[in-house]
């Protein structure tokens, strides 16, 4: 099953740090960071309260379908792990043969016994006559411990990855194969991870315990402060100023024992220079700690925050979350990608744990696959029920439909026909009369034109409809106006005159042409008009004081009363 989702965490010696990462295609997306205060990490009730604290703030939501496709990774500290290089490997052995090989190689150089510890192997490095590999080893009961931390939160760990090879996933983001040396310097609570790189590739790493907690004590044994007033003041006093003074050399004293060490162990005879030294950690938020190294070693120093090294989209996550403590997850980041990009992780997770959860996620899978089987089982046979009575219903209501439809049919028919003999009955029918009016009205002048004869056809359908006569008029002018008038009615189309001829005397000649036209659409509409007019009503506007209005009586006794009243008033008038 394709990897897509993991959750990481940091367990360390004051403070828990938990990061939730997706793959989306190729592209890394930090999805939610946090981190939370773990005062008392001796206890394993306290630590897995506060993972499960954490693992519920930064939301993540698991179901039935992503359970077991969510990776959950736990770092162990590089303090508690042994790393050894194992040179004498038969070169012949291929990639199966070589776990098997290592295994047995692995029996005499385990630092304990091998009932008690775990061990991985990586960096296999491959030439004509030499196979060697670096071996990782931890004790069994350390890996149970971090491992038993997360029993809270649900999901079974995938893996178990050292900081120091998180810390070197992380750093490949921003170093290349031509890189030259880099150490990278992890300053956390209880432990400082010195990692030396070459290239995009880890040569050599170590822990030492000249980190941020001992700066505490030291602050608290000279100042004579205790541990809150402590954890403040390391924050403003600069790293040569006394007392930080103090934890400053030790901590450089550490850095060149570390050099060394990498040194002897590399076995090089002309070494290469250090190009730069990258403080990262809470350890490293010590004021002008950079420079303080940089002027003792000679070498470039500066502060250095993983997030934005790495190649992992943060837009989901607030700036100002990550500009508070981005620069202490280089390990928790490291072991989330290492857990989604790496096809075989370097991880010290004891086989049975393994095991078992790769048995939990088949049981798992299986079970979804029976659940989901059995419920399309279950959806088909209601589908095919539901279905079959919903055609019969459909059926039925169909055939209700069909002899509804029908009886309306008849019923419609029978009104369309009533309506129709209404509509013809009610409808305007053109006659020869209303044609002859209409030429009436337009020429009243008989005198300039008159007809002769007078000829309507098929006004019972305008398209065929075809209306002629022979007119007299006194000069073509009067003949050219007649048309004019013609077109202009709006009654009738296709007007053609004939030829015109002549007759009577040279004085007073005659001119006699043949007109043919048809009707236009809205002669219909024009005739009807004209032989139903509209009535007009006339509205009257009454003037107030031409009406008298008597006031309502209140009752038959005011009313008698008012009667006398005016009567009285009436006689004093006459007299």
């Amino acid at each position: 099953m394709a990897k897509d989702q993991v959750v990481a965490i940091d367990i360390g010696t004051s403070t828990v740090k938990i990061l939730y990462i997706e793959k989306i295609g190729d592209v890394l997306h930090l999805i939610n960071a946090d981190i939370m205060s773990n005062p008392h990490p001796e206890s394993p009730e306290q630590t897995s309260d506060t993972i499960k604290q954490l693992w519920n703030r930064i939301g993540i939501k698991q179901n039935i379908f992503n359970k077991h496709r969510m990776e959950v990774g736990v770092a162990i500290p590089r303090g508690s792990v042994v790393t050894k290089r194992l040179p004498n490997i038969p070169p012949s052995t291929t990639d199966d043969q070589l776990p098997a090989v290592v295994e047995m190689a692995a029996e005499t150089e385990l630092p304990f016994q091998p009932e008690e510890s775990i061990f991985t192997f990586h960096d296999v490095q491959r030439f004509t006559d030499v196979l060697s590999v670096e071996l990782v080893s931890t004790r069994r009961e350390t890996v149970t411990r971090y491992t038993e931390a997360l029993n809270t939160i649900g999901p079974t760990p995938s893996g178990v990855i050292p900081s120091m090879l998180a810390i070197e996933t992380v750093a490949r983001g921003q170093l290349s194969d031509s890189s030259g040396r880099t150490i990278i310097v992890d300053i956390g609570a209880g432990i400082t991870d010195f990692c030396l790189m070459h290239g995009n590739k880890l040569q050599f790493s170590r822990a030492f315990h000249v980190s941020g907690d001992q700066l505490t004590r030291t602050l608290m044994t000279e100042m004579d402060v205790d541990a809150e007033t402590a954890e403040q003041e390391k924050q403003h006093i600069p790293a040569d100023q006394p007392p930080t003074r103090t934890w400053t050399r030790r901590f450089i004293v550490e850095l060149e024992r570390s050099i060394a060490a990498a040194e002897r162990e590399l076995n090089n005879e002309e070494p290469e220079e250090i190009e730069e030294i990258w403080l990262c950690g809470g350890g490293a938020r010590v004021p002008e700690l950079a420079e303080a190294c940089q002027e003792q070693l000679q070498i470039p120093t500066r502060l250095w925050n993983p997030v934005y090294a790495s190649a992992i989209d943060t837009s989901n996550v607030p700036s100002g979350t990550l500009e508070s403590y981005g620069d202490t997850l280089a390990v928790p980041l490291g072991v989330g990608i290492h857990l989604l990009d790496a096809e075989q992780p370097v991880s010290l997770l004891p086989t049975e744990v393994g095991v078992k959860r790769a048995e939990s996620s088949r049981k798992h899978q299986q079970l979804i696959a029976a659940g989901i089987a059995g419920f399309l089982l279950l959806v088909i046979a209601l589908c095919g029920i539901t279905y079959s009575r919903s055609q019969q219903s459909k059926l039925d209501l169909l055939d209700q439909q069909i002899a509804t439809f029908t009886q309306l049919q008849t019923d419609a028919n029978k009104q369309l026909a009533l309506e129709l003999i209404l509509a013809d009955k009610l409808s305007h029918q053109i006659s020869p009369l209303d044609v002859l009016h209409a030429f009436s009205t337009l020429f009243k002048d008989r005198t300039k034109v008159a007809w002769k004869t007078f000829e309507v056809h098929n006004l019972d359908d305008l398209g065929k409809t075809r209306i002629s006569c022979s007119l007299h008029a006194n000069s073509i002018e009067e003949i050219n106006s007649m048309h004019g008038v013609l077109n202009r009615a709006k009654l009738f189309s296709n007007i053609e005159l004939g030829e015109i001829t002549t007759t009577g005397d040279e004085r007073r000649p005659t001119f006699e042409v043949k007109l043919t036209c048809r009707l236009t659409n809205e002669a219909i509409q024009m005739f009807a008009q004209k032989r139903h007019p509209k009535p007009v009503i006339e509205i009257v506007e009454l003037e107030l004081e031409d009406v008298n209005v008597s006031p309502p009586a209140e009752n038959s006794e005011s009313s008698e009363k008012s009667a006398e009243n005016r009567n009285e008033e009436n006689e004093e008038g006459e007299e």
